[in-house]
């Protein structure tokens, strides 16, 4: 008797390791995913999930960052790894001068005091990263954005810095010859008459931040550096992204030029790409709360996030100038 009940005992211990080493490998949790019904320990189920994505976002924007989506993707079967690889290699061969190869523009007009200027295209090594956020909906795939101070503008020295946007520091300046080598580009002048008064306030304003040797900031679209889940707003003065710093001096002039335009396809993001994947696993069993989860997620995106594309579609601008090289 003795005998049996070790065999059975040996039987369930066997038993218990290979219920564990199932539900750990990859092939189970696709098969699970498969099966598409919701799992009897749901907390358990997003704990895994959770802490696998957490892999993901301490790997964004480093050399591990396919491998591990890749890791992510196989377990789960996703897709995100696919998305970031384009970007990852598009770094990969910029290089690190932050230049890009065409010639400058030098028709694009620096005149009028608070135009805003759009850049976009992944040629040069900032354009990779943050084109990987922002939704390409326009031909110029626009992602970054700076506002002109005429009064700090120059025409004999073009490297001067007159543009503000933001910088590696956080909020910062760029120079007219910084914009003339940009890859897209366009300039919007603002369609009604400005009161320079009120526009040398808003941009003496913002000059505190964008000083460079005030370096008291972060530079990134979310806080903690990787946690997408932790969108910086709009009035936070920590952290700085360039068409943050462009909202923000309109704001101070009196004009919310964030057009949260729905002509905007925010599903050519490569953020939207990983959010979608993460929440199609963990609700992978209920179409509804998948499809509620991402859509707060891109409401709460959408209300805090400037876009240089919704900054083009504003209706307080006119475009005066575009050179679209890179599509």
């Amino acid at each position: 008797m003795r005998r049996i009940y070790l065999f059975v005992a040996m039987g369930a211990i066997l038993f218990a390791g290979c219920t564990k080493n199932i539900a750990y490998n990859s092939e189970s949790k696709l098969s699970v995913i498969d099966a598409g019904v919701e799992p009897e320990d749901v907390d358990a189920w997003n704990a895994e999930v959770d802490a696998d994505f957490e892999k993901v976002m301490q790997a964004l924007g480093t050399d591990d960052e396919v491998a591990v989506m890749q890791e992510f993707d196989a377990k789960y079967g996703t897709s995100m790894a696919s998305e970031s690889a384009r970007f990852a290699s598009a770094r990969a061969s910029s290089g690190k001068s932050g230049s890009s190869k065409y010639p400058k523009m030098t028709d694009m007009p620096f005149n009028v005091d608070g135009a805003v200027y759009i850049s976009g295209g992944t040629d040069d090594l900032v354009g990779t990263v943050i084109d990987w956020v922002s939704p390409k909906t326009l031909p110029g795939s626009y992602y970054h954005g700076a506002v002109l101070d005429l009064d700090k503008y120059d025409k004999y020295n073009e490297d001067g810095l007159c543009l503000e946007t933001a910088v590696t520091k956080g909020a910062g300046y760029e120079s007219p010859n910084d914009w003339r080598g940009k890859v897209n580009a366009c300039v919007l002048n603002p369609k009604y008459s400005i009161t320079k008064s009120k526009l040398d306030y808003a941009q003496n304003y913002m000059d505190q931040y964008c000083r460079m040797d005030n370096k008291n900031m972060e530079y990134g679209f979310f806080k903690n550096t990787v946690n997408i889940f932790n969108v910086v707003t709009k009035a936070d003065t920590y952290t700085w992204y360039c068409t943050k710093v462009v909202w923000w001096v309109y704001n101070l002039y009196g004009w919310d030029i964030d057009s949260n335009s729905d002509r905007i396809d925010w599903t050519t993001s490569g953020l939207y790409t990983i959010v979608k994947d993460y929440y199609a696993v963990r609700y992978f069993y209920s179409s509804s709360k998948r499809k509620a989860a991402i859509n707060e997620y891109l409401a709460d995106a959408k209300k805090n996030i400037v876009l240089a594309e919704e900054i083009v579609l504003s209706p307080y601008f006119n475009k005066v100038y575009e050179n679209i090289r890179e599509r």
